[in-house]
């Protein structure tokens, strides 16, 4: 076969980027026999990725997602190309790419969370066409938890046998040892941590106010260690964050490396992801098995991937959130307990079994 790999969220440092550089991470550590055309938006991110095999080859393609030049220069070199299978690894297809290819859906969340990029009627039009477009032409859609499918049968007509559930993987780096640089995060105390983007649906404010109520009610010295890019899309995120009245402690940490969020997981008392809606949650998984006891939203997919690994609250109560840290972190029977279903939960996830059956839908196909 002779397959096409969309890579223009590789190097992002987000989700859907750690999805792509390790599945074809992982692809070329399995596969000899197929070719596989990577195509990238940027010189520099495509440089990150040597292959010293034959049947890999990468090409740049300048266009933007939701771009004219996605709905043109790139089917045009697609085209071009001759592929016999594409994969999108997220809903943005071009509409009228005319042929055969898989795309993986990852969540739902601007359905339910449109958010400030999306606030104007014509880019909601915008990309509900491009995400229907691409679940209704795809041959094949990857669900990466059981509870995506669901949201995508329960919002598209679409028959269940096109969905095939994948889980991502966990790196066999988060179980390694790191040591943490506290100097430069200014990180002084045991600390908290969290890790994600800062948007409406990661429920940050709440978690500032749950971490008030720990440091006042419950007396546990910390700090609140936050570790992901402030998107400057929503500023009151961050200064209602920021007001809480424990803010001396909180640290915004901004974009971490690999080594560093290692690292941060390693030498973390506590794990949280406030979430009021995931595709999969890996940062949780990737918190299990470096070790660390996880708190987790009670929302479904986390339960899927997160299992009896985590201790799970109310994400928009913020008294139960602060009351479930607070129980793993007194109770030291709890954390133990935790950490050791986590770690055996998180052996669940591995990128080669990812990799080995997304093969197997590009043949498919």
């Amino acid at each position: 076969m002779r397959i096409g790999i969309d890579m223009r969220m590789a190097g992002t440092g987000e989700g859907i980027g750690r999805y792509i550089e390790e599945l074809v991470r992982h692809l070329a550590a399995i596969d000899r026999k197929n070719e596989y055309v990577l195509i990238f938006q940027d010189k520099s991110v495509a440089a990150n990725f040597q292959f010293s095999i034959f049947n890999f080859q990468k090409i740049i393609v300048k266009s933007k997602y939701y771009s004219f030049a996605e709905q043109t220069r790139l089917i045009w070199e697609l085209r071009r190309l001759k592929l016999d299978v594409m994969h999108f690894p997220s809903f943005n297809a071009p509409i009228f790419y005319p042929g055969k290819f898989v795309v993986t859906i990852h969540d739902m969340i601007h359905h339910f969370f449109p958010g400030k990029k999306k606030a104007r009627l014509i880019h909601r039009a915008a990309y509900r066409a491009v995400m229907g477009s691409a679940i209704v032409r795809s041959r094949k859609i990857i669900a990466v938890s059981e509870n995506t499918k669901k949201d995508i049968m329960k919002n598209y007509r679409v028959s269940p046998g096109k969905i095939e559930v994948i889980y991502e993987g966990v790196g066999e780096k988060f179980s390694g040892a790191q040591d943490l640089d506290r100097g430069k995060f200014a990180i002084t105390k045991p600390y908290i941590l969290f890790v994600g983007v800062w948007r409406q649906y990661k429920n940050l404010p709440h978690l500032a106010a749950a971490f008030d109520i720990l440091r006042q009610r419950y007396g546990h010295d910390l700090q609140l260690a936050l570790a992901g890019k402030i998107d400057p899309f929503y500023p009151e995120i961050e200064r209602e964050v920021m007001s809480a009245k424990q803010a001396a402690d909180i640290r915004a940490l901004g974009y971490v490396s690999d080594t560093e969020l290692v690292a941060l997981y390693r030498h973390a008392s506590l794990f949280v992801l406030p979430s009021l809606i995931e595709g999969f949650g890996l940062i949780g998984a990737e918190a299990q098995s470096a070790g660390v006891p996880v708190a987790a939203s009670d929302i479904p997919v986390l339960r899927e991937v997160l299992g009896a690994g985590a201790l799970y609250f109310d994400p928009r109560n913020v008294e139960d959130m602060a009351a479930k840290m607070n129980v793993i972190l007194s109770d030291e029977k709890l954390r133990h307990r935790l950490t050791t279903a986590g770690k055996l939960n998180a052996g669940r996830f591995d990128w080669r079994k990812c990799a080995e059956a997304t093969l197997e839908i590009y043949g498919k196909v």
